[in-house]
């Protein structure tokens, strides 16, 4: 039997999940975006924290509905995921409340959730390992080695932790993942941007893999130099290759050097082959320069699903997109042609699941994850921004919400891909 609720449920926090049982139909051969059905919905509350983990929030406020500091590390932030076979999700949070200068004591995190099921929520099924660097590959200090017993001050609270080496928001602000072909992991982050390569217990293989040319504000070897991509638009979303060793990271926005040149719109594709940057950059081009990448992966050897959102939330939410990339340059003229599959701001709900209506819309601010299932589905789900209001009412705590959609017509996924 399928559960709905209304958003006053929300609101509350209780977060039954909906699931749809429709039978197959005959299909088109080309996507229509109108024909997008929502078949999944359920939700992880807001505070969610690991068992037994280390308090945090101390450099934040919170806000009314969540105080600082928090009770442990907060559950938040998916932007990164990666579907396993038994049906749970391996879930990758970002570099924890927004900032190098506010995240110190966020411990970076992979872990598992199961959507769906007899909970009536999404469930946390645990930490699957901290990011960490026991070898000593990154060469600058890091905040739980050097780092924090360097600081000029600390918040009242707070003390400096054991020096293990585990990496904080303070140290990378990781935004997209990947399994390679070997079961080691490819993370795309945002303060370099850096490219970080780890075991299967999260912990670094190498020093972290600068990206030629470009350098944020927070790159800890700017020594000076001047950056050419403003803060929070590094690796957003990074794809792979069927074969599991070729990276496509991209960047979430433009580079100073390509807004100078009239390329306000274009966001660069880079190709890593075996953990090294070759010289082929593609471009995809937004719809308008003030949007932003969401996440982007591959699902067969030249095409791709790219959320391009824009930068509201709530009512003000305009433009939540998935298209189907294909990065196969035919025309040669360096970017990649985009169709649009899915409009989130306009998802056909015939059942009503989550107690939305016939119409679902997605108005998070950050939609950071989307991954896919098989040929006729897809998940998608938000980057919460713990503790942030706004996505579904002024006061109502976001929530970690998942979505399945099924499309009006199949893709040509490569089996290699799927979970």
């Amino acid at each position: 039997m399928r559960k709905s609720i209304g958003l006053a449920a929300i609101a509350a926090l209780a977060l039954p999940v909906t699931l749809s049982t429709s039978d197959a139909v005959a299909k088109p051969t080309q996507p229509d975006p109108a024909e997008a059905t929502l078949v999944g919905w359920s939700a992880l509350p807001t505070e969610t924290y690991v068992p037994g983990s280390a308090p945090s929030g101390h450099w934040t406020t919170g806000n009314a509905s969540v105080r600082a500091p928090y009770p442990g590390q907060p559950v938040q932030g998916f932007s990164g995921t990666h579907a396993l076979p038994d049906g749970t999700f391996l879930v990758m949070s970002d570099n924890g409340f927004g900032s190098k200068a506010n995240s110190a004591d966020f411990e970076l995190a992979v872990h598992r959730i199961a959507p769906g099921g007899e909970s009536g929520e999404t469930t946390y099924l645990g930490r699957e390992f901290n990011l960490s660097d026991p070898e000593g590959h990154v060469p600058w200090p890091i905040w739980r080695d050097g780092g924090c017993d360097a600081a000029a001050s600390l918040p009242a609270g707070y003390t400096c932790p054991e020096s293990d080496r585990i990496l904080t928001g303070w140290d990378f602000d990781p935004e997209s993942m990947q399994v390679a072909a070997d079961g080691t992991f490819w993370f795309g982050e945002e303060f370099g941007p850096f490219l970080l390569h780890t075991n299967d217990e999260g912990e670094l293989l190498e020093a972290p893999i600068a990206t030629p040319g470009v350098q944020s504000p927070s790159n800890p070897t700017l020594a000076g130099a001047t950056p050419n991509l403003p803060n929070s638009k590094g690796y957003e979303g990074m794809a792979i290759a069927p074969n599991g060793k070729v990276l496509y990271p991209m960047l979430e926005g433009a580079t100073t050097d390509d807004v100078a040149a009239g390329l306000a719109s274009d966001l660069r594709i880079y190709k890593v082959v075996n953990g090294r940057f070759t010289d082929t950059v593609l471009r995809y081009r937004m719809e308008s320069p003030a949007h932003a990448l969401g996440d982007f992966i591959m699902i067969n050897a030249h095409q791709a699903l790219v959320i391009e959102r824009d930068s509201l939330q709530g009512d003000a939410a305009r433009f939540k997109r998935v298209y189907l990339a294909d990065l196969g340059d035919d025309d040669g003229d360096g970017y990649v042609e985009k169709t649009l599959l899915v409009d989130l701001m306009d998802v056909r709900n015939p059942e009503g699941l989550g107690g939305f209506g016939e119409t679902f819309t997605f108005p998070y601010f950050t939609i950071e994850d989307v991954e896919i299932l098989d040929a006729d589905t897809i998940v998608v789900m938000n980057d919460n921004n713990f503790p942030a209001t706004g996505g579904r009412g002024a006061t109502v705590p976001d929530v970690n919400e998942y979505l399945e959609i099924d499309l009006s017509a199949p893709l040509k996924v490569s089996p290699k891909l799927l979970p």
